[in-house]
């Protein structure tokens, strides 16, 4: 497992480094304060819509979380539903703290979701993967009342590839959602949405998209 470092006191290895770790560190620094200045007065239990204010106003990297916290947004939305004890700011300052950006440590491709089981394993937050949506589909309809994670390129079709990775897809994005009583409740499926999304069938966010993972967490929903 990677070791995931979780507070400013784990910067220290970072500050040793050459200048660029240096930057980073002070900049991963000046983030966390900023962000948890701007979300101080943040009472929503889960978040919506990444466009929306407080998110638009916080920073990932060197971009706002409107451009590329969706990943982010999700995971803390499923700690949250699990009622694991964390708040926003912090998960925040943890992808940045463990350089979990996608390709550029500037932030700008967001986060790879394939690696967020750094994050769960962390945190206590049991887990099944999946590569395929149609299979996705099929378990999160579990037998009780459960939450996971869905990421898919914004495009049907890819136009460009580059050492393996997708180009000019129109972006990728992450959303979290609920099941409960035969219903999904899904989260930032869009950037300007202040509220979730109800849906029967989980297909319906990614069926025009291309599917990239789904996380189905085991535990309870606490919240």
């Amino acid at each position: 497992m990677k070791n995931w470092l979780i507070s400013a006191d784990d910067l220290g290895s970072l500050r040793a480094g050459i200048s660029p770790e240096k930057k980073r560190s002070s900049r991963t620094l000046e983030n966390f304060e900023h962000n948890s200045s701007v979300f101080s007065a943040c009472n929503h239990k889960l978040l919506h819509g990444q466009r929306t204010s407080p998110l638009c106003d916080m920073r990932y990297g060197t971009y706002p979380l409107s451009w590329n916290g969706c990943e982010l947004i999700a995971c803390y939305n499923c700690a949250a539903m699990l009622g694991i004890d964390i708040s926003f700011p912090q998960v925040v300052f943890e992808f940045e703290l463990n350089r979990m950006h996608y390709l550029f440590p500037n932030g700008y491709w967001g986060t790879a979701p394939k690696k967020l089981w750094y994050f769960f394993d962390k945190h206590g937050m049991t887990y099944r993967s999946f590569r395929s949506g149609e299979e996705f589909a099929k378990r999160a309809r579990t037998s009780r009342a459960s939450c996971g994670i869905i990421s898919f390129w914004n495009n049907k079709r890819s136009t460009a590839k580059l050492h393996g990775h997708d180009f000019f897809s129109g972006g990728l994005h992450t959303v979290a959602y609920r099941w409960r009583a035969g219903r999904f409740m899904v989260y930032n499926l869009y950037g300007g949405d202040t509220a979730a999304r109800s849906m029967s069938d989980i297909a319906e966010a990614y069926r025009e998209k291309r599917f990239i993972i789904g996380y189905i967490f085991d535990g309870d929903l606490k919240g």
